[in-house]
């Protein structure tokens, strides 16, 4: 094999192999970028939520709750996501408050000027927190109004701890 050759097959290799690192790392970040599916929708608006988050919240009726935040904008960096949301720092969103047992007990429904704490027509189902991962499904019974806003929810999540 003469240098020429040689140096093609090391090209080819190095192009092999960066080929594979860029398709496995491309992968990871699909998965914990969309943790969030499903739509939500404020006055016929779509709201792109793509962005999960839990902690862990204050306790309600004796029992331990934890604070599902579901946002546009990425809030690892966040200090308190939860106020982060609820100010608009962090796009639209949704805030979630569930006791240990499951049951849903506060919903904030956040985008640009509209911010309400909803109530109603509005269910948990499926919800698990084992193994650091919280997921579930929320859903309004269709278009639900607040005043003068039209929303829906019908959004399934899953975050792994933070």
């Amino acid at each position: 094999m003469n240098s020429s050759q040689s140096l093609r097959l090391v090209r080819t290799l190095s192009g092999t192999v960066a080929l594979l690192a860029l398709g496995l790392f491309s992968t990871i970040p699909a998965r914990a970028d969309t943790p969030v599916s499903g739509t939500y929708v404020i006055n016929g608006k779509p709201v792109q939520l793509k962005y999960a988050r839990f902690i862990k919240g204050e306790p309600f009726d004796d029992k331990e709750t934890t604070v599902v935040i579901l946002t546009e904008k990425d809030a690892t960096k966040s200090k308190s996501p939860e106020n982060d949301t609820m100010f608009g720092k962090l796009g639209g969103g949704l805030v979630l408050t569930i006791t240990s047992d499951g049951q849903l007990i506060g919903t904030q429904v956040v985008k640009d000027k509209v911010q309400f704490s909803a109530s109603g027509n509005i269910t948990l189902t499926d919800y698990k927190a084992e193994g650091g991962t919280v997921t579930g499904k929320i859903a309004t019974d269709g278009e639900q109004k607040f005043f003068e806003t039209s929303w829906q929810i019908d959004v399934s999540f899953s975050v792994a701890g933070s």
